[in-house]
């Protein structure tokens, strides 16, 4: 990845409900703001956060100017029990759930090279 912010990320965010949960394993995170946010979760390598409106936009604000993105080795987000977005090695790439509406301009930026659509979830 290039030392400029993670777009997909922050364009995976965006299209994604406000109200979800991000389970975020980086062992190697040091951004306070974030970890602030971040919440034991039930599985022994993940930390959750729960997205509402203003964290998303702060996560989004620290990924534009700390770069978080670089320190995450994996991201699952959900909105209850159905997984939206799975993303891996920095957020480079993932798979978004079959369930979301996708916009166009996402579809013809991302998928299906950084960004595929499950077939079962």
């Amino acid at each position: 990845m290039n030392n400029e912010h993670n777009e997909f990320l922050i364009n995976v965010l965006n299209i994604l409900p406000d109200d979800i949960d991000c389970l975020i394993q980086a062992p190697c995170l040091e951004n306070s703001i974030i970890q602030n946010m971040m919440l034991d979760s039930e599985y022994d390598y993940y930390k959750l956060i729960r997205f509402d409106r203003e964290k998303k936009t702060n996560f989004i604000n620290q990924e534009i100017n700390n770069l978080i993105g670089n320190y995450i080795q994996n991201i699952q987000i959900k909105k209850g029990v159905d997984l939206l977005f799975e993303g891996f090695d920095g957020v480079e790439y993932g798979t978004l759930s079959k369930l979301l509406i996708i916009p166009d301009w996402f579809k013809e930026k991302y998928v299906p090279d950084i960004c595929m659509i499950s077939n079962e979830w």
